[in-house]
């Protein structure tokens, strides 16, 4: 029987100004996202884009799910793009920022292993 387990998939990360990977799926599991926030603590508005890359892909413009959406400053937003999306092992989480520091990201799901 399959066992499905809650997790914090990335907690408070800080995101960067080029795609970098903040959670991965293990090896023999299946995550389904079930929260994801990102939230600006800064005083100006940045942008954001997110990818739900494949194993062994990079991010770009076949994978990307939330594309340049600004996030106002003291802004957060729940990315209701990522909820739901179910991801095969091997696959990334991936984001960046128009700034850096500016951005934190949190999301939790469930990772169900065979």
């Amino acid at each position: 029987m399959a066992q499905r387990l809650p997790k914090q998939i990335a907690a408070g990360a800080q995101l960067t100004t080029s795609a970098a990977t903040y959670y991965t799926v293990p090896a023999n599991t299946l995550t389904t996202i079930s929260a994801c926030s990102l939230c600006n603590s800064t005083a100006t508005a940045r942008y954001v884009t997110m990818y739900l890359v494949p194993n062994g892909g990079s991010a770009g413009v076949t994978n990307v799910v939330l594309s340049q959406r600004v996030i106002a400053a003291g802004e957060t937003y729940n990315v209701s793009a990522v909820i739901g999306q179910t991801i095969p092992a091997g696959a990334t989480l991936q984001a960046l920022a128009e700034a850096a520091t500016a951005i934190t990201l949190v999301a939790s799901g469930y990772e169900t292993n065979p």
